[in-house]
């Protein structure tokens, strides 16, 4: 089965999982609001866990109305 790398060119083999589950910081995305969400996700880890589930939800409700402007 041919997979897609992150530049749309197939791989002709299997996904690299070695980094799965890690979360890598690849730099901008280009749309402010993606940015400041994945900064609030990148940030958790120095964070008390009480405050993770108000962090996603935060996270949840910026990209959602990004998605519904984008709609428009």
């Amino acid at each position: 089965m041919d997979h897609i790398d992150s530049t749309g060119a197939p791989t002709g083999g299997e996904p690299d999982t070695s980094r799965a589950g890690e979360l890598v910081e690849d730099g901008p995305t280009g749309d402010q609001v993606v940015d400041e969400a994945l900064e609030v996700i990148f940030d958790l880890d120095s964070r008390p866990l009480r405050e993770h589930v108000t962090a996603f939800e935060s996270v949840h409700g910026a990209l959602q109305d990004r998605l519904a402007e984008g709609q428009r």
